[in-house]
């Protein structure tokens, strides 16, 4: 098995976390990155590292959110000590499911691995999690499925095709070197020790995805698989069973499985403590969530006084137990009952009546809203009285746009279209032409749904492009009953980069023409990113330095003789943007 240095990002990051904190009683949450900030589909990513160097394995729950067990267990571990080993801990991969408990929104993320998709957010998911996962030596995936498995049919939870109470492979040896069923088995006879009744005990479930006549053709797309086939590291997954009623119990199986796998695979840890009912109860005992500064409990029918412009905050209560779980808060209002609303801007053109506030897809409360008669600081629209003036965001901007006009913006930019200043409020339909918020339901209704922009997403016939072919014009259509069609356009610009500024280890700035596929010379030394110019705001552009990522105002490093390529990528979309290399000369 190689051996994958812990990113160096990384463990400046937990040492300088750390060394702030008192020693708790069981570990602290391990340093943190979300991928996709401020957007509906943020990717959290924990690391811890151990004392001792060793492997790193990556173990991910949630890629289907009506899998509970999976992204609990993968949120305890989070608060594990590692003594050898690292670890890379993915709990919660797909949160707009986890917020409707539904296993897809658009498409199943479990399958998306087979190529570099790009139509949906899950598509974006998925390229950061082939990211994650090449600078991994394993990994584990954590599933809750249906029924039990069976290697012959019993009836009809208990046969082949249920995945539940299972060990999951592709393979029983991948190239004569990866022993994956001799891995499960050495497990499953400690793991299935104490596990009654019977029917509980897990079972060695392999798929045998790489033979042409496979019973499960549909793996290939798999994480798993992808993981076995490309990046040629261990992948199995442990699925508990939906079947089973104690969420407590199968979390805790899901933890003791997980762990002896970790031992398998060379990273030692201690597990923190936590109860089967402590688990069970883990939303009400998670402490009251926080809706603009006000605590609302479990079960509460609070009120709240907001502005029409007023901006939903939300988080979990402080507590010690709370952290343990930190289960994804969302708040949806009840005119766009689809739309975590959570930090994103809303400009409410009419007046909706309730806020609806979840945990972990778990509905915690309704919030009845009253209206501030006296807003304050109302956005300044420009004068009306011509052509229908369309309101947007464009990255959490307000945006005035007259019909027949055109918006300006960049390749993947956020965009959310709120309604007609003046119109109709909740009954305007605005009809983004070329995009399909869900698969199944285009409606034509594109009013509230956060569109990254990226012509590769949209549907080409409906999109007009440049003759040099490096531009884009959209067009979103109102197509309200009774009212006459009128349109805007937006112009997609790609995101250009002109120059990067950096600190030399003088603490001086370096100013860096940027040519992408290009080397360019520096010193020995550590350099921080300070600024980037280019034709959109900083934050929508990451920067990456092999499977790491460095945030602006981190450093690299070049030791005599080393070359780095440093990698931009859309913050939006995770595409890369262009790529240089730096070298320093031996002397």
């Amino acid at each position: 098995m190689k051996r994958t240095p812990f990113p160096r990002f990384w463990l400046s990051l937990a040492a300088a976390v750390l060394a702030l904190l008192p020693a708790p009683a069981f570990a602290s949450a391990a340093p943190a990155y979300t991928f996709f900030q401020g957007t509906q589909f943020p990717l959290t990513v924990y690391f811890l590292r151990g004392t001792v160097p060793g492997p790193t394995v990556m173990v991910q729950g949630g890629i289907q959110g009506d899998e509970v067990s999976g992204y609990l267990a993968a949120q305890i571990l989070t608060r594990a000590k590692v003594h050898r080993g690292n670890l890379l801990i993915v709990p919660r991969a797909n949160i707009p499911s986890v917020h409707a408990r539904k296993r897809r929104i658009n498409v199943d993320l479990n399958r998306r691995f087979d190529r570099d998709y790009n139509t949906f957010y899950e598509d974006r998911l998925a390229r950061v999690i082939r990211f994650l996962l090449a600078g991994s030596d394993a990994f584990i995936h954590l599933h809750e499925g249906s029924g039990f498995y069976h290697p012959t049919y019993l009836d009809t939870w208990r046969n082949p095709f249920r995945y539940g109470q299972a060990i999951i492979i592709d393979t029983p040896v991948f190239q004569d070197r990866i022993h994956l069923a001799q891995a499960v088995t050495s497990v499953l006879g400690r793991l299935n020790h104490a596990i009654v009744p019977a029917d509980y005990k897990f079972r060695l479930f392999n798929t045998d995805t790489f033979a042409p006549d496979t019973a499960y053709p549909e793996q290939r797309k798999s994480l798993t698989y992808y993981a076995l086939s490309c990046l040629n590291i261990p992948a199995l997954a442990i699925e508990v069973s939906k079947n089973i009623d104690g969420l407590g119990w199968k979390v805790l199986q899901q933890l003791k499985a997980t762990e002896m796998f970790l031992n398998y695979f060379g990273v030692e840890l201690t597990l923190p403590f936590v109860s089967e009912h402590e688990v069970t109860q883990y939303v009400e005992g998670a402490g009251p969530v926080v809706v603009n500064g006000r605590a609302v409990a479990c079960g509460s029918q609070a009120g709240l006084t907001v502005s029409p412009h007023s901006r939903i905050q939300a988080g979990n209560g402080e507590g010690e137990r709370s952290s343990l779980f930190d289960p994804a808060v969302a708040v949806f209002a009840s005119d766009r009952p689809d739309v975590n609303i959570v930090d994103s801007p809303r400009l409410a053109l009419s007046p909706f009546t309730v806020l609806s506030v979840s945990a972990d897809g778990e509905r915690l409360a309704r919030v009845r809203l009253s209206w501030n008669p006296e807003w304050t600081n109302p956005p300044a629209a420009p004068q009306t009285g011509g052509p229908p003036l369309f309101v947007c965001w464009l990255n959490k901007e307000l945006r005035f746009v007259p019909a027949g006009e055109t918006l300006e913006t960049v390749l993947g930019d956020q965009l959310v279209i709120e309604g007609v200043w003046g119109g109709f409020g909740a009954g305007e339909v605005l009809n983004f032409k070329g995009y399909v918020g869900r698969p199944g339901k285009n409606d034509g209704q594109d009013v509230g749904q956060e569109i990254i922009l990226d012509p590769e997403g949209l549907i080409l016939s409906y999109v007009k492009t440049s003759e040099s072919g490096d531009q884009w014009l959209c067009r979103v259509v109102r197509e309200t009953s009774g009212v006459k069609a009128s349109e805007f356009y937006l112009r997609i610009t790609p995101r250009r980069v002109n120059a990067l500024g950096l600190k030399n280890p003088d603490g001086e700035k370096v100013f860096i023409p940027w040519s992408d596929g290009r080397e360019k010379l520096l010193s020995p030394g550590e350099y921080r990113l300070e600024e980037v110019w280019s034709n959109g705001p900083r934050d929508k552009i990451l920067v990456t330095e092999d499977h790491t990522t460095i945030p602006w105002g981190g450093v690299f490093s070049l030791g005599p003789g080393d070359g780095k390529t440093i990698t931009l990528r859309q913050a939006t979309t995770f595409k890369p943007i262009g790529r240089m290399t730096f070298i320093a000369p031996n002397s």
